[in-house]
């Protein structure tokens, strides 16, 4: 079995880093469509609720957004 080159064992990181960030993109775009979702369900949650905990939660997932 022959050895990988330096330069081959850099591409294939280089390869792997583009893929994580693409997942990391991937993510970042899910993300921005969960987190208001989630806010605005806590947000009803609270005026039904009128609790202090809810609302702490959707300060939380505002500054996250």
């Amino acid at each position: 079995m022959p050895e990988r080159s330096a330069e081959q064992i850099r591409l294939e990181i280089a390869a792997e880093r583009q893929r994580l960030a693409e997942d990391v993109a991937e993510l970042r775009r899910e993300a921005r469509i969960i987190i208001p979702v989630a806010a605005v369900g806590l947000v009803a949650v609270a005026v039904l609720s009128r609790s202090k905990a809810s609302v702490r939660a959707a300060k939380l997932l505002w500054r996250l957004r």
